[in-house]
């Protein structure tokens, strides 16, 4: 900032100092009880000014130290601003840094999601090559429309999950809570998977509450079918999964529960994290992604529900979804 920039800011300043002691020379000339001599006064006049503007000129060059440090700062945004001296500086560098810290922690959160998108991006492309292959080759040798609709459906489970995974992070803008009848959004989950319920002769018990609960439907029914997914995945031919309710404190909570090979609990801690698939996951012949569970626990937090999961190698593995009750929600 130049002086004369400086100086037009602080133009009401100056004419204040100015009017002051003009006033104040003026009462003194007027004074019948002083007698100064014209001169006097004139040169006190112009002293006093000067020294005004002397004291306007070490303001601005120490102001212009603090305004050329913030000139350099705005080309190097990875530290903190410092070296304020005034409680105005003090302020101004406070407001800053904050701003700064905000917009440093924004630009780390949108390089994290796009490299998380780039890295999705890439796995799922290499996953979803493997149902194309599939279907090309059952194509080319006309084999039994049962695979050729077992990898169609691998496809259109993947298809979802990217769906989800690119509008996980604008969540807000696609999601509607209402009260919803858990009963048909289960049965909805279920047959959707029914060709694997079938193909693999697994069971299903139910005992699913007619009382309403708070969410989005749509949301919860992609996260069912995650997780009764992963259920029938890992669950061996002949097996049973139960699907209830339970009510504690007003909050309901559903429990899809199997008899499946279950989870190791060196993995247990670790199912909700992207791209983790854990010993079953590595498993010869296993689709797992990694990103089933991950979509799962993240879209229950926007939600606002809760799920915690047991299990035990080879008895099985309980998935509980808690509806906690949110009275804000009715209002």
């Amino acid at each position: 900032m130049t002086f004369w920039k400086y100086l037009r800011d602080h133009f009401l300043l100056v004419l204040l100092i100015i009017l002051s002691i003009s006033f104040l020379e003026i009462v003194l000339y007027l004074d019948p009880r002083m007698h100064y001599q014209r001169g006097t006064l004139i040169y006190t006049w112009i002293l006093a000014i000067i020294i005004a503007f002397a004291g306007l000129i070490f303001m601005y060059i120490r102001k212009n130290n603090w305004f050329k440090q913030l000139n350099e700062y705005q080309e190097d945004l990875s530290k903190e601003l410092d070296g304020a001296q005034t409680n105005e500086q003090k302020f101004i560098q406070e407001k800053i840094n904050n701003i700064v810290l905000e917009y440093r922690n924004e630009l780390t959160q949108l390089y994290q999601n796009q490299k998380e998108q780039r890295e999705y991006t890439e796995s799922w492309v290499h996953d979803i090559k493997v149902p194309l292959a599939a279907l090309k080759l059952a194509q080319d040798n006309e084999l039994d429309q049962e695979l050729i609709s077992e990898e169609t459906d691998q496809i259109d489970y993947l298809v979802d999950q990217a769906l989800y995974f690119a509008r996980l992070n604008n969540f807000s803008n696609d999601y509607l809570i209402q009260e919803q009848n858990l009963n048909d959004i289960v049965k909805s989950s279920i047959r959707s998977n029914k060709r694997n319920f079938i193909s693999k002769r697994i069971g299903i018990e139910m005992n699913i509450t007619d009382d309403k609960v708070l969410t989005d439907e749509k949301w919860l029914s992609f996260i069912l079918n995650q997780i009764i997914s992963n259920s029938l995945k890992y669950t061996e031919q002949g097996g049973k999964i139960s699907i209830f309710t339970t009510n504690t404190n007003k909050e309901i909570s559903l429990h899809i529960k199997d008899n499946g090979v279950g989870i190791a609990p060196q993995d247990l801690s670790r199912i909700y994290n992207k791209g983790f698939t854990g010993t079953n996951g590595r498993r010869s012949g296993s689709k797992a992604t990694g990103m089933g569970l991950y979509l799962v626990k993240n879209m229950i937090d926007k939600l606002g529900h809760k799920i915690s999961v047991k299990s035990e190698p080879n008895k099985g593995t309980e998935t509980i979804i808690t509806f906690v009750d949110l009275p804000y929600y009715e209002n």
